[in-house]
């Protein structure tokens, strides 16, 4: 009979320890809770060279496209927004525009994982147009787009720490106790 001592001090450890728990129990415990996001203020930069100093309609554009973006994850109930000078924060939104010609945008949006110090997604989009419709429908897209990252990273769970113990066989068979040939 073979026999694993330490694994059966590792079950005892595991049935006497409270603050070991199934990880169903903490997934449940935090789908309760809203996770903290901040979401930072976007920068504008015109490099388009336009003769038209266009810089009051991009602040208030700027300011539309913000205040949608902010509506849009606020109006999830899983997600908490918080004020971006706030520092407890599970996510960080930021990101800029950029303005290249006169019909042409790009507009960068990342998701960052405060606690992980991890960026969770990344992306430059470009969109036509400088008008009120064409903020909307970048801003719509773009929005989607983190959501569904938030979605993704405050889905995922969190690592799971792990001890792991050296043991031993014990053989007590017959064979283990003959010579060194097995006779």
């Amino acid at each position: 009979m073979r026999r694993f001592r330490p694994i059966l001090c590792v079950l005892a450890l595991l049935a006497t320890d409270p603050g070991i728990r199934p990880v169903h129990a903490d997934a449940a415990a935090n789908a309760a809770q809203p996770v903290s996001v901040a979401v930072e203020d976007f920068g504008y930069l015109d490099t388009s060279g336009e003769p038209v100093d266009q810089t009051a309609a991009h602040e208030r554009r700027l300011r539309a496209f913000m205040a949608a973006l902010r509506q849009d994850v606020g109006a999830e109930r899983r997600y908490q927004l918080i004020p971006s000078a706030q520092s407890d924060a599970k996510f960080r939104i930021a990101g800029g525009v950029q303005k290249t010609s006169t019909l042409v945008q790009w507009a960068r949006a990342a998701v960052i994982d405060v606690a992980a110090n991890k960026i969770v997604m990344e992306k430059l989009y470009t969109f036509r147009g400088d008008n009120d419709e064409a903020w909307q429908r970048a801003e719509s897209f773009v929005s989607r787009e983190i959501r569904e990252a938030l979605a993704m990273a405050a889905d995922r769970p969190a690592p799971i720490a792990l001890a792991v113990f050296d043991f031993e066989l014990e053989d007590t068979t017959a064979a283990a106790s003959s010579g060194p040939c097995g006779w």
